[in-house]
């Protein structure tokens, strides 16, 4: 028998997790490097954990939620940054003792990805998964940077197979740890409104 706790991890294998260790595969995470995580959704979280799985030495979430920050800072996160803009970007700076190896845009924002791109140093790697609300970005900023950029949507039962399925059944991930409330089916509005009003990372929803 499963615990419950490693069935909400099972459930993030459909989605979650796997897209935020898309993110750190297309950014190629390897060990010892310094990585920046923008978004602290499930996604977010994901590619905290991800991150982590990858050997990366130094992982900044960037974070203006105490309850996100928190759990980013038990799955691996080594320091939190609530500040944005340039402001954010120096602090990051500050942190990693220049800029970071790679960034894991989780979000979908253009201004998500200024930031992701921002915290680079030269050489640096960035991946992004979250679905962009913008139409078009001209990415010719990047160049001078020889900036890497790779994303777009996970390969979802290929990363499970040989990773993540593993990882869950041998207790070295607890992805499920998103779930942080459970909703009857009836009360699915609710758990919408609660996600969007960002009371809860992700919810569940329990058919009886």
């Amino acid at each position: 028998d499963y615990t419950e706790a490693m069935l909400k991890s099972f459930l993030t294998l459909a989605d979650v997790m796997p897209t935020g260790y898309h993110a750190a595969r297309v950014a190629n995470v390897q060990k010892g490097d310094k990585v920046v995580v923008i978004g602290d959704g499930a996604v977010g979280q994901c590619a905290v954990i991800a991150a982590k799985m990858r050997g990366a030495s130094q992982i900044v979430l960037m974070s203006r939620h105490e309850d996100r920050q928190k759990m980013a800072l038990e799955s691996g996160a080594t320091a939190v940054v609530a500040e944005r803009g340039e402001e954010g970007i120096a602090k990051v700076r500050e942190i990693l003792g220049g800029g970071a190896d790679a960034a894991l845009e989780c979000v979908g924002t253009e201004v998500a990805v200024e930031q992701a791109l921002g915290v680079l140093h030269n050489g640096g790697r960035m991946g992004f998964v979250g679905v962009p609300h913008y139409e078009n970005r001209a990415i010719g900023s990047t160049f001078g940077q020889n900036t890497t950029i790779g994303g777009g949507p996970a390969s979802v039962t290929t990363y499970d197979k040989q990773v993540l399925l593993k990882a869950v059944l041998d207790g070295d991930i607890n992805p499920g740890r998103v779930f942080t409330t459970s909703y009857k089916l009836e009360d699915i509005n609710q758990a919408y409104k609660d996600m969007d009003e960002r009371k809860t990372i992700k919810a569940m929803i329990m058919i009886e």
